[in-house]
């Protein structure tokens, strides 16, 4: 548990385990806290590094206007200042678009890289729910309101049917000790709203693979299955449930990743 200043960025990280460099990028209105139950799987052969985003947790920065290429950058940085070399990428939602533009305009950085539920361009239907949700926490909401109108769009509906087990993911999402706050969430949204990743695809070169949740509505399976077809050779592993497969699918989610990163090319 420590932090490093990269640019004008204080980053938050932790290091945990030996071997190769594994990097996890947390998503949208998320910290590190978003991979506790997936980054232990990964120990025994990884050196890992989870992290807080600019505008998240625990890290912080000057304040300005931020987008994926600004957060890649920022991504970059904190990977040299720590000695990781070429490391492999794994990036969620909102991470995994800025885990396309690292894989794409920071190639020494990066070996193989894997994007979890994200899109080459966010929806419109996305955006809306994003900002819906915003305008409804500037007005007050509490916290278990802002849960009840986020849940349907974060899990899947075998999760949500099971009373027992939606509200075990319910108590998973309450507990983090950094919460974001409106600020910060406003402070992420252009990065989602300005992104499009058409442009530099082709140019990425790293193993991918893309996974994809054959009932997330805020990165339709088709959305990703456009993503996965605008980079050269990227493998697709699809899985049950929703958005946020890290907390709804870890054993699935981890499984799915050590093959990939245990393949000969990926």
């Amino acid at each position: 548990m420590a932090h490093i200043q990269v640019g004008d960025i204080r980053y938050y990280y932790e290091l945990h385990g030996r071997g190769k460099p594994l990097v996890f990028i947390s998503g949208y209105g998320a910290n590190h806290t978003a991979w506790r139950e997936i980054y232990p799987r990964f120990t025994d052969r990884f050196r890992v590094m989870i992290f807080d985003n600019p505008a998240s947790g625990r890290t912080r920065d000057g304040g300005g206007e931020l987008s994926a290429e600004a957060m890649a950058a920022g991504s970059a940085g904190l990977i040299r200042e720590l000695g990781l070399g070429r490391a492999d990428i794994v990036g969620h939602s909102m991470g995994g678009t800025i885990a396309q533009v690292l894989a794409a305009d920071y190639p020494e950085v990066v070996d193989r890289l894997v994007i979890v539920n994200s899109a080459a361009r966010w929806s419109r239907r996305m955006l809306m729910a994003q900002r819906g949700l915003l305008r409804a926490l500037k007005r007050g909401i509490s916290l278990d309101c802002q849960l009840e109108l986020a849940m349907p769009w974060l899990f899947g509906r075998a999760a949500l049917n099971d009373r027992k087990r939606a509200e075990a993911l319910r108590r998973k999402l309450l507990d983090n000790p950094n919460p974001p706050t409106i600020g910060e969430m406003e402070r992420q949204y252009p990065v989602l709203a300005g992104f499009d990743a058409a442009a530099f695809l082709p140019r990425i070169s790293a193993p991918t693979l893309v996974v994809i949740s054959d009932d997330d509505i805020l990165a339709l399976p088709g959305e990703s299955e456009e993503l996965a077809a605008g980079i050269a050779g990227a493998k697709v592993v699809r899985l049950n449930g929703g958005h946020v497969s890290g907390y709804e699918e870890p054993e699935k989610l981890a499984a799915a990743i050590r093959r990939f990163l245990a393949g000969p090319e990926g």
